[in-house]
């Protein structure tokens, strides 16, 4: 069994080398502690030799293991490693090897945990081991031997009888995880887990395709390994030598540098080196560093991202490949990506079975799925051998013009929620800033914050004792401001929340080099905190003009928005919004207006809330509200909620044009322009079209390149990508506000002569911002859509997708049963600009069939909830699952939601009603030009109906009032970012209490709907069998 691949022993291994092949090297290893003093060649046979003395040697120390106890091994980072390893292994012990760096707290853990009572060392350890005896008197202390002793004595062969078989599952390393976020844990890795490192190198692949380890490297070519062996990374060097004859090359016992790596590579001249990006950033700065990793075929690199600039730098040098694993699964198998400056890739091998399952927004997660042949490839089964699915926490995006192509993301647990529940990750932004030459780290901060800092760790080796910090920031400012274009408006750095770290307290690092973020977060919370009171007196210095006339507050509101915004070209009528004013920046802006009013001794200024800033979105209408708080005033200048959005609707229908020219009858097969295609219903709705047969073709419209999420977004939910024909499906990015949504004049006019069929589906959803906000461009696409009706060939007919939010204000006093018509009194509209904005729409629409005679349709919706398939999910961030989430939590699920019922429709089955509904209207729109439904489920049942569907899935869950479960949640305050991880509702509170008060008091009418609609017709309510598929889904 010594020679068959993922089936071989490493002690086996090395026995059968020795007599096979005595002279194969094993190693290159320094003879003294510089690289100066030469470099000695370690053979199989003398390593074999070595194995053998240090073997009979730990017997006579502790005797023969008697039941696979545990020993202990801290040294210099030197082949006496491997040699323990090996020598454990036959002596029957299982070899934990713990960093060097740990804590006195982490080392007595670890060694508890793991049941271990021997500990053996090297002699440039032992101050380090006796404070470590003091806190372990239970435990022996043995001194090892030197090398020259290992190498120059000889013993007896030490026999290893062992099969694979036999030795499989029996424990042959034990490291343990870097303990970012608390105590380190033990990672024990079989035989078997070894194994699969083995047979990496017979994974099929792909024709011509190379692997990104070492299997394409030609035998006994030397590799340089920078890795402690108490590391995966440096295990994986040490099996690659023995089991695929890829010799390694170990450094002196020196700190990392770029001249110690450089004096190395020139010393021995490997034809590949593996380091961390940390020092791959310090040596590009270095020319002689850069000429060194000129002469090397390959670097990889792996444990971090690498910044940018630099990747694109060095693989002008050398071939970069990047390579991920982890303690518990190894590493998983990928191939060197193909094209140009997609080095920072991975392209899973389909051989492995990688699953990257969609989490939010363009991040998806590493999932390996267990299969027939997982003990085989996966090692993560042999160190998890009951999971059936490994999930990894590791996130990725995908490369924007190849989607097989997968840019690591950092991780589920380096996510950062702001306090308003935004969610930022930070590690693109972060390894930008350490592009800088004068940058060694960088750490985003803002958890639980109103916005985010930075923490910036410079090169202190170069900038020596001393810094100007303010020059500092400046000098770095450029790339602050490139590294702000890779995240969200919410997430961005302002210069002024800039800091320095204390050359003192130096950033802690795992053993994979990444920054410990929650250990420097606690390092330097003072400073942190300092960051954000300096933040709030820079508020509160802002100060109102000594004269305060209408001229003076517009021009002091211009210059906080201007501020805010980055932009001094701003018009004063220009919607604030639209100009990309978020809402973190508006809660900015309300505190800052706010503490400026009352410091100036106008106590009214406390009414300055985000909503003030919401109804008032511009610079002049900002200015005067001011001027009429400070005046007094304010009462005069409002209008009725009824009069503004009545303005509204005249402003708008007041554009509509009128046909010139009678229309076609429409085509018997349609052509349907479809917005918002990419979204959870858009998806569903295109899937839908494209299966329908009467259906020609579909455009798409969206806001930006659409082809390839849609894409994804398809194969996700299980959907036939293959409809994707570009025969039948065409995107379109376009300007919704814009005349001719900014097509071209020749795509336009084509779009006129086929196009029948309108479905409106794209809105922004905001429940914060004012109606004024949605005008540019939803209101304004609207009137566009319209237009295009009236100019086209068929007289399209357009269907807006509404939203009961235009009903969610009907009481009794209405009318008992809201009908399916269109609404007149606004009073039936929520007081938010959303819904407002979806009743705007409806009564264009309205004024459409009623003037030009555009024939529409107006849907509106309910809760639309996840699909009845297999595959798919309903978005993790909304409320129904955020409940379930955090109600497995805490173990209690509210046994009712207050007085609401349970009146959802699954996504795909709306989809569905929504293309039958199209085919109704294209029969009757000539005698109804007009048509209003309302897509809610016909079938309510109460949510008490689905509890036990939850408590089948996490048994033990008690069912208690909402109200108790509310309290419970309010009751944690201040939560940690792992407690509103496992508890997302502690964002949604407010929305949880008014769930109940929300209710209509009236039914809503969908008779309209069930006879325009077969699926409508028989839609049955929502079941716990349904309810199960969901959860099955989030599978929390």
């Amino acid at each position: 069994m010594a020679t068959t691949p993922g089936q071989r022993l490493l002690p086996v291994v090395v026995d059968h080398l020795a007599q096979a092949n005595p002279a194969q090297r094993i190693g290159l290893i320094p003879t003294g502690a510089d690289v100066s003093d030469g470099y000695d060649t370690v053979t199989v046979q003398r390593l074999a030799r070595a194995v053998d003395v240090f073997a009979w040697w730990i017997e006579k120390q502790i005797g023969r293991a008697r039941k696979s106890e545990t020993i202990a091994y801290m040294a210099s980072n030197d082949v006496r490693y491997l040699i323990f390893l090996l020598a454990a292994h036959k002596t029957g012990y299982k070899p934990l090897l713990p960093s060097t760096r740990l804590s006195d707290e982490a080392y007595q853990h670890i060694l508890h945990a793991t049941d271990c009572h021997a500990f053996f060392y090297t002699p440039e350890k032992q101050r380090r081991v006796s404070e470590i005896e003091a806190f372990r008197p239970d435990t022996t202390f043995h001194e090892v031997p030197s090398i020259p002793e290992l190498f120059s004595t000889t013993a007896q062969p030490y026999l290893y009888t062992k099969t694979y078989q036999e030795a499989e599952d029996d424990v042959a390393i034990i490291i343990h995880s870097s303990g970012t976020t608390g105590m380190p844990k033990p990672v024990p890795l079989t035989h078997g887990f070894l194994a699969t490192i083995d047979y990496a190198a017979y994974i099929s692949r792909p024709q011509f395709r190379q692997s990104t380890m070492f299997h394409n490297i030609q035998p006994d070519t030397l590799v340089l390994s920078t890795t402690p062996f108490f590391h995966l990374m440096g295990l994986l060097a040490f099996c690659e030598s023995l089991f695929h004859h890829i010799p390694f090359v170990i450094l002196p016992e020196k700190p990392l540098s770029a001249d110690l790596i450089t004096s190395a590579i020139t010393a021995t001249k490997p034809a590949a080196a593996m380091l961390p990006p940390s020092l791959l950033e310090d040596m590009s700065h270095v020319p002689a560093a850069r000429t060194a990793l000129s002469t090397l075929e390959y670097v990889y690199f792996a444990g971090a991202p690498l910044a940018p600039e630099v990747g694109d730098d060095l693989s002008q040098l050398t071939k970069m490949i990047t390579v991920i694993g982890s303690s518990e699964m190894g590493i998983v198998s990928s191939l060197v990506p193909q094209g140009k400056n997609v080095w920072g890739y991975f392209d899973w091998n389909p051989a492995y079975g990688v699953d990257m399952q969609h989490v939010s927004d363009d991040m998806y997660e590493l999932v390996i799925p267990r299969r027939a042949d997982s003990r085989r490839i996966h090692g993560i089964f042999h160190t998890f051998p009951d999971l059936t699915e490994y999930r990894s926490n590791d996130l990725f995006i995908r490369h924007p013009e190849h989607p097989h192509l997968w840019k690591y993301h950092g991780r589920l647990d380096d996510v950062i929620v702001l306090s308003n529940g935004e969610k930022l990750n930070p590690i693109t932004l972060e390894k930008i800033v350490e592009g800088h030459p004068r940058v060694h780290r960088a750490l985003l901060i803002g958890q639980a914050r109103f916005d985010t800092a930075l923490l910036v760790e410079p090169n202190w080796a170069l900038e020596g004792e001393t810094i100007d910090e303010k020059a500092f920031i400046e000098d770095i400012w450029p790339t602050v401001e490139r590294a702000n274009e890779a995240v969200p408006k919410y997430g961005r750095i302002a210069k002024s929340k800039i800091r320095l770290s204390d050359p003192k307290k130096p950033f802690q690092l795992t053993p994979k080099g990444t920054t410990k973020r929650h250990a420097v977060n606690k390092d330097y919370k003072d400073e942190i905190e300092a960051i954000y009171a300096a933040a709030e007196e820079e508020t509160a210095a802002v100060e109102l003009p000594t004269t305060l006339t209408i001229d003076n507050l517009h021009t002091f509101v211009r210059s906080l928005i201007a501020n805010l915004l980055d932009r001094a070209d701003l018009g004063d009528d220009e919607d604030l919004y639209a100009a990309g004013l978020d809402s973190l920046q508006t809660i900015q802006l309300a505190k800052t207006l706010n503490k400026a009013v009352v410091a100036a001794g106008y106590p009214a200024g406390q009414e300055i809330t985000q909503q003030q800033i919401y109804s008032n979105p511009s610079i002049t209408q900002l200015a005067v509200y001011l001027h009429d708080l400070v005046t007094g005033n304010l009462r005069t200048t409002t209008i009725t909620r009824a009069d503004r959005l009545a303005t509204t609707i005249e402003k708008y229908t007041s554009q509509l044009p009128r046909r010139t020219t009678p229309a076609v009858p429409a085509p018997a097969k349609s052509t349907v322009v479809l917005t918002g295609s990419t979204g959870s219903l858009g998806t569903y709705l295109l899937h839908s079209l494209l299966t329908d047969s009467n259906v020609a073709k579909v455009y798409c419209f969206n806001r930006s390149d659409a082809a390839d999420r849609q894409q994804r977004s398809f194969a996700d939910k299980g959907l036939d990508t293959a409809l994707l024909n570009p025969s039948r499906v065409e995107f379109l990015t376009v300007s919704f506000g814009a005349p001719r949504f900014g097509l071209s004049e020749a795509k336009y006019a084509d779009l006129l002569e086929n196009v029948d069929f309108i479905i409106h589906n794209a809105w922004k959803v905001n429940f914060n911002h004012p109606l004024e906000s949605f005008e540019d461009p939803h209101i304004k696409g609207v009137v566009e859509f319209i237009s295009f009706s009236v100019r086209s060939k068929y007289n399209a007919h357009l269907s807006f997708v509404s939203s009961v939010s235009t009903i969610g204000g009907w009481t009794e006093k209405l009318g008992p049963v809201v009908p399916e018509t269109p609404i007149e009194n606004v009073d039936a509209v929520l007081v938010q600009g959303y819904g407002e904005s979806k009743f705007v729409g409806e009564r264009l629409c309205l004024a459409a069939s009623e003037g030009p005679g555009v024939p529409t349709t107006v849907f509106r919706v309910g809760q639309i909830a996840g699909p009845t398939s297999v595959k798919g999910m309903w978005n993790l961030d909304e409320w129904v699952p955020t409940l379930v989430k955090t109600s497995k939590a805490v173990g209690k699920v509210p046994a009712s939601l207050g007085g609401a019922e349970v009146d959802w429709v699954p996504v795909d089955t709306l989809s569905t009603i929504t293309t039958e509904l199209m085919h109704t209207r294209r029969q009757n729109q000539s005698t109804t030009p007009h048509a209003v439904y309302h897509l809610v489920n016909p079938c309510k049942t109460p949510w008490a109906t689905l509890v036990p569907a939850i408590q089948t899935k996490y048994p033990g869950m008690q069912a208690v009032p909402l109200d108790q479960w509310l309290d419970e949640l309010e009751a944690i305050k201040s939560p940690s970012e792992t407690e509103v991880r496992e508890k997302p509702a502690l964002k949604l509170l407010d929305f949880y209490r008014g769930l109940a008060g929300e209710m209509l008091s009236a039914s809503i009418s969908v008779e309209q709907t069930r006879g325009a609609s077969k699926t409508m017709e028989g839609l049955g309510a929502v079941t716990g069998e349904l309810m199960g598929n969901w959860l099955g889904q989030w599978d929390f």
